[in-house]
């Protein structure tokens, strides 16, 4: 399970408003990411600046792409952060992963 505080989903509910062309992501997507039995869990984050993050790297098959999912545990609760249509070298590991 995956929760999201109100701020943090209507921020990646609005990520075209602040980077045009960018997906807005649901947060009922974000929990197939991590219920993909795919995806890819780096923990820690190796691109966190507190050591705290979660990344996971999984597709969604409501939103029909990949997505990566920045999180944090408070208390044995993963909560999301952020999350954003994966691209790039995330997109890349994603696939090679499957093969």
């Amino acid at each position: 399970m995956l929760y999201w505080s109100g701020e943090a989903a209507a921020h990646i509910q609005k990520r075209s408003a602040r980077y045009p062309g960018a997906a807005d992501i649901e947060p009922e997507w974000t929990e197939e990411v991590i219920d993909d039995p795919d995806a890819l869990w780096f923990e820690p984050d190796p691109k966190s600046k507190s050591g705290l993050g979660i990344r996971v790297i999984g597709y969604s098959v409501s939103a029909g792409f990949v997505i990566t999912v920045v999180a944090y545990r408070r208390r044995r609760v993963l909560w999301g952060a952020t999350a954003y249509k994966a691209s790039g070298a995330e997109l890349r590991a994603y696939r090679e992963g499957l093969t």
